[in-house]
């Protein structure tokens, strides 16, 4: 005859499991996988969301330089908002690769995993705006003392990517570095966001399916 267990006694036995965290966890490693999952997939649908969104955007919030000048932007220009100003690029002459991101040519260069931003002043708004462009310099002496249209994405100093560097560039480059400061992230076009919407699609997909899945099947009780 089996040998009973008194009350009290934690022997080990085959068909007795002490309740508790540790134990739920061993009966229910599948759903941890599964909350994982959806806990990672969360992350990136909300990565997702915002650019959706953006993307979502029509015609651009035009901001004057009297308005940046006296740092009274419009209330519906906030930060992620798609809007365009005019100004002429306030630059030095001869650039090179080499004076490139330092004071002399007055571009700030912040960088990292081999992705350069550049970031420059413009002559109407002087240190109260930045311009920040992600794929390579324009043509500046083409350009000339042309006013030019700037569209793109409202952010600020102290809210672009590689904030550390970014004020390491732009104290090289003799450029302001109140946090405060408006930039312009010329490329970042709502357009260029709608051509990821099918990728955008296929997260939000995955992300329900994990959901999904971590409702459906029923986990094991507590104790």
């Amino acid at each position: 005859m089996r040998e009973r267990v008194p009350e009290g006694d934690f022997r080990d036995d085959e068909d007795y499991r002490l309740p508790g965290l540790r134990t739920w966890m061993h009966r229910n490693v599948w759903f941890l996988v599964r909350l994982g999952m959806v806990v990672v997939f969360t992350f990136g649908t909300s990565l997702v969301a915002s650019q959706f969104s953006y993307g979502l955007e029509g015609n651009p919030i035009r901001l004057t330089a009297e308005q940046i000048n006296a740092g009274e932007l419009p209330p519906e220009a906030r930060e992620g908002s798609y809007v365009q100003v005019v100004g002429t690029p306030q630059v030095g002459e001869n650039l090179t690769p080499e004076n490139i991101g330092t004071e002399e040519s007055r571009i700030g260069v912040s960088a990292r995993y081999s992705v350069p931003y550049f970031y420059f002043r413009t002559q109407e708004m002087g240190d109260n705006l930045l311009i920040q462009t992600g794929n390579g310099l324009p043509n500046f002496e083409q350009i000339g003392d042309e006013p030019q249209v700037w569209e793109g994405s409202l952010s600020s100093v102290g809210t672009v990517i590689f904030h550390d560097t970014t004020q390491a560039g732009l104290e090289r480059a003799g450029l302001p570095q109140d946090e405060r400061i408006p930039v312009v992230e010329v490329g970042e076009t709502p357009e260029a966001y709608r051509a990821l919407f099918p990728t955008y699609s296929a997260v939000i997909a995955v992300w329900l399916a994990s959901l999904g899945w971590l409702l459906w099947k029923r986990n094991a009780p507590f104790a």
